[in-house]
């Protein structure tokens, strides 16, 4: 009896269990045959791709179908199908180049072809349509549905199709790509799509018209094949393949609402963990650009974010003229998948053993202008003025910044080895060349700006661990505003999308300097007490800290220092008002804040503020209730201190990533 292959263990992992699970039975009877049917089955499947294709000379006239609709055949089983990835996401995507229009099937509205000619140039586009889905490729029938992009006014249509992926991998079929500015995939069998045209060079060239600024799109079938994993048939328990890959992080499913896929595209997500699925009803499209979903068209584009051990399945609905950051949404599926596997937060220990920074120090100032002294602190922490030290930069944007504007206010206060770090991709963060300038660091200091930048840049790469190596050694790391919020293992204000709620799924770890502790920056000035008492109630385990403008905290061992004339509000201690009832959990809680002024000091163990130089009075603060929305903090200003900022172009507070704007096109000669 033959034993099963690898590749026969791989295809029947694919396979999900339930209604589908007869595949599987169906695989292992195919290994007890005799080797001449397997040959005869071969014969029958080469006769019918022939008969499908057009390409047998006395092939009968295919049935009549409706032109104007997308024709959708059963999953064919006359092409290999490739097999999905089995491994579990872990990492967001990159914002993708240029842009894709993924459209659900049906009849599409004149907005979709509009969206998509533009992305493609408008007059001066030069497209390229593949219909190899469709069963009427490579026959007469298939003009009426080329004819209408014909007409369109672009600047050159033409026609790429074959049935042999060895025509596909040749580099002749498919050089027309070079010169495309679009492609658009009609609808039919997604999988012979993927069985065509998969990890050829006709891919590599789709791939890199993409990569220089062009658009591909597609309806019904050629949105299926743009994730890479694809959904390749079942009604309810979907059978999943390797698309063409796109679009990373999401699961892609057509015909979504008109014909009751919820069930097949949630099931898809458990088969996949760590994916975002996207649904895609009829008239209607997802137009990608940079990191951004947009919605065209007259229906709806579902997302799904998978439920785990903690949290249920979270369900988006997006409409015309509607949009949504797709990062966010694979990072909030990622980290669903991470918790039920380990504790990602780390906020379900208690709080109080764990918050110490026990090699090194951390200068984490809240805003506005830093204090003179928390500067010469950083400086003298880092081993004095001839220490080698960098500054991170990129919370302030994608492009970097001149180098004299981040690392001149060091200069100015006497450093004299200071370098600028600023990484153009994630990748670069994974290379050794990049992190040779960390490796004698003994201070880093991390820009205002906006804190998910650093988060996709750095967060779980190689160049964390230099970071952390910095204080391991003895160093100092320092940070103002976003640079103060990611120094913590909590992450406040990490919305792409704006930094008004304290919490955003996906972007909730932080770099973990300063570990159990939440840091919220502009505190006072930006009335932030409310949010933090929401955090704390949520996650009781956290130390939540708020630092006003014009103030920094020097942090070492299980203590903080604060430095300036403004006040630092630590929630810490959580007790129960015992007026309540009997059972805590049906108490009201208190939340006593402490408020630590400059010439003080918090220790984390004993969760009491100490008085340090000649300062020995203890300021007595109220116990706030957790509907409390305010607390009033003295205003203080600094006159010893240095605005880091003012030179810089700091992005606007509360605005959400700008409108990304379709790169210009280049053809492959580079111009």
């Amino acid at each position: 009896m033959p034993e099963l292959t690898s590749s026969d263990v791989a295809n029947l992992q694919s396979f999900p269990s339930g209604a589908e699970g007869n595949q599987r039975a169906q695989l292992q009877k195919h290994k007890h045959l005799t080797p001449s049917f397997p040959l005869f089955l071969a014969s029958l499947v080469f006769v019918g791709s022939l008969l499908a294709s057009g390409l047998c000379i006395d092939a009968a006239p295919p049935l009549h179908i409706d032109l104007a609709t997308e024709v959708e055949p059963p999953v064919s089983a006359t092409l290999p199908l490739p097999a999905a990835p089995l491994e579990m996401a872990t990492w967001a995507p990159e914002p993708i180049e240029g842009s894709l229009v993924i459209a659900g099937g049906g009849v599409l509205p004149p907005a979709i072809f509009e969206k998509f000619m533009e992305l493609a140039g408008d007059s001066a586009a030069r497209l390229v349509i593949i219909p190899t889905a469709s069963i009427y490729a490579g026959t007469p029938e298939i003009e009426p549905k080329v004819d209408p992009w014909r007409h369109r006014n672009a600047a050159s249509v033409h026609v790429l199709h074959t049935r042999s992926r060895e025509e596909a991998n040749t580099d002749e079929f498919s050089r027309i790509l070079d010169q495309a500015t679009g492609v658009w995939f009609m609808g039919g069998n997604q999988n012979w799509i993927t069985s065509v045209y998969a990890e050829t060079r006709t891919e590599e060239r789709l791939s890199a018209l993409l990569q220089r600024g062009g658009v591909i799109g597609g309806t019904s079938a050629g949105a299926a094949i743009m994730s890479q994993v694809m959904i390749t048939g079942g009604k309810y328990y979907p059978q999943l393949g390797e698309g063409l890959g796109f679009l990373q992080g999401v699961v892609v499913d057509q015909h979504f609402l008109k014909r009751q896929r919820e069930t097949r595209l949630k099931s898809a997500l458990t088969l996949r963990p760590g994916h975002v699925g996207v649904g895609i009803d009829e008239g209607t499209a997802l137009v990608v650009q940079g990191r951004r979903f947009d919605v065209v068209g007259e229906s709806e584009v579902v997302v799904y974010l998978p439920e785990n051990s903690r949290k249920p399945l979270k369900e988006t609905r997006i409409s015309h003229g509607r949009s949504t950051d797709f990062v966010t949404l694979c990072r909030a599926a990622i980290e669903r998948a991470a918790e039920d596997d380990k504790q990602t937060l780390e906020v379900r220990q208690p709080s109080i053993a764990r918050t110490q920074v026990p090699q090194g120090t951390l200068v984490i100032v809240g805003g506005g202008a830093t204090p003179a002294a928390a500067i010469e602190r950083f400086i003298e922490a880092a081993g004095g003025p001839e220490a080698p030290m960098v500054v991170v930069s990129n919370a302030l944007g994608d492009e970097a910044p001149p180098a004299s504007q981040v690392v001149n206010w060091l200069t100015k206060a006497g450093a004299r080895n200071v370098s600028q770090l600023h990484t153009s991709s994630r990748a670069e963060a994974h290379d050794p060349e990049k992190a040779k300038l960390l490796e004698s660091a003994r201070g880093i200091w991390f820009t205002g700006g906006r804190q998910w930048r650093l988060v996709d840049r750095y967060l779980d790469t190689p160049m964390l661990s230099h970071f952390q190596n910095v204080l391991k050694r003895g160093g100092v790391i320092g940070g103002t505003s976003a640079g103060a919020s990611i120094q913590g293992s909590y992450l406040v204000r990490g919305n792409p999308e704006g930094n008004r709620e304290i919490s955003a799924e996906g972007y909730e770890r932080g770099f973990g300097f300063l570990p159990g502790v939440a840091i919220d920056q502009h505190f006072s000035e930006r009335q932030r007490l409310a949010d933090l008492v929401s955090l704390k109630t949520r996650y009781p385990e956290l130390v939540a800290m708020g630092i006003d403008e014009s103030t920094a905290v020097i942090v070492k061992g299980t203590q903080l220092e604060v430095i300036g004339k403004q006040t630092v509000t630590i929630l810490d201690r959580t007790e129960f008002d015992r007026t309540g009832p009997h059972d805590p959990s049906g108490s009201e809680r208190k939340l006593e804040p402490a408020v630590v002024r400059s010439g003080e000091a918090y220790d984390f163990v004993s969760q009491k503020r100490i008085a340090i130089a000649d300062k020995s009075a203890q300021i007595d603060s109220p116990a706030v209730t957790i509907n409390s929305s305010s607390i009033n903090v003295t205003e203080n200003k600094s006159s010893e201190a240095v605005d880091l900022e003012k030179d810089l172009a700091l992005p606007a507070t509360g605005d959400s990533p700008p409108a990304l704007k379709r790169p210009a096109m280049r053809t492959s000669a580079g111009q």
